[in-house]
């Protein structure tokens, strides 16, 4: 179940501080009218007021905070951290709200803080002066600060003795922060790295880029002014391409290359068996000669 205040209640008159915010004589009527409208009424119902950690998003964004900014080239994502879902302004400007931490970051620590009866809620009102009083036109939610204009707008009891000792720190509240910045740190410092491995492997690539080109122009350069020409008006030892050609050389090579087409290659000499046969048959030869004649001598 998702942590809620209970109903706080301030009154609009009475801000519980002498030397401390801001004191301002507020419509109450107009108060009434806005806060317990349909309109408002409905927005809560269905969850859809919101309230952030501080008022910094809206000074500088604006009561109506949109949901993500581009900074730096990149989309941020504005998280609430607590969402109205009860209020009621009564006709001594009494008002009645009840709070719900939302199930992320903010939220989450804003939750450790109010359970340290630490910080506390501010109104958000688009409110400009008429006729001498502030008079309330919109509501936009309340948010979670560290020193609200009614002290009484905090739903505990601020003095110090209420806590029991040790009670906020043994809620690990600023540890964790500590953890988070440090893996913070480590995380941009990883970043950092990989962006400073990642440019110089451009900065060479660009580099080497670079003299590709520049070897590559100077190769159509040449190629266009010998453009039209026959080797030979090139000079008798250089190529157009700068190899060095030595007409020595090259008769070398020929000469060496007419005589190995021109060499007596050994025959193929015969195998033992081959040899034996021819003998056989030389010897057979032979015999029917000497018969031949004998017989052509009768």
């Amino acid at each position: 179940m998702r942590k809620r205040t209970g109903v706080i209640s301030y009154n609009l008159n009475e801000r519980g501080r002498d030397f401390n915010g801001q004191d301002r004589d507020v419509d109450i009527a107009a108060a009434m009218r806005v806060i317990n409208g349909l309109s408002v009424q409905e927005l809560v119902r269905q969850g859809d007021v919101y309230g952030y950690f501080g008022h910094t998003f809206r000074e500088k964004y604006g009561l109506n905070v949109p949901e993500t900014v581009i900074e730096g080239g990149k989309v941020v994502v504005l998280e609430p951290s607590v969402r109205t879902i009860y209020i009621k302004c009564l006709p001594d400007g009494t008002v009645e709200h009840e709070q719900e931490f939302l199930n992320n970051a903010p939220g989450r620590i804003a939750g450790r803080l109010y359970d340290s009866k630490a910080y506390g809620f501010s109104s958000v009102f688009h409110a400009p002066e008429e006729g001498g009083k502030r008079t309330p036109k919109t509501y936009h939610g309340m948010d979670f600060v560290k020193t609200p204009n009614y002290n009484t707008n905090k739903g505990y009891d601020a003095m110090l003795d209420s806590v029991e000792p040790g009670a906020i720190e043994s809620l690990g509240f600023a540890g964790e922060c500590a953890a988070l910045m440090d893996s913070v740190d480590a995380i941009i410092a990883e970043n950092e790295a990989q962006a400073a491995g990642i440019s110089e492997a451009y900065l060479r690539q660009c580099r080497e880029n670079d003299d590709l080109i520049d070897l590559n122009a100077r190769l159509m350069q040449r190629l266009k002014d010998g453009k039209g020409t026959m080797l030979d008006s090139a000079s008798a030892s250089t190529l157009q391409r700068g190899s060095e050609f030595l007409p020595s050389h090259a008769q070398s090579m020929l000469d060496s290359a007419d005589r190995f087409m021109s060499a007596q290659l050994p025959d193929l000499e015969p195998a033992p068996e081959e040899v034996e046969a021819e003998k056989k048959s030389g010897i057979l030869a032979k015999s029917l000669d000497l018969v031949r004649q004998a017989i052509g001598g009768l």
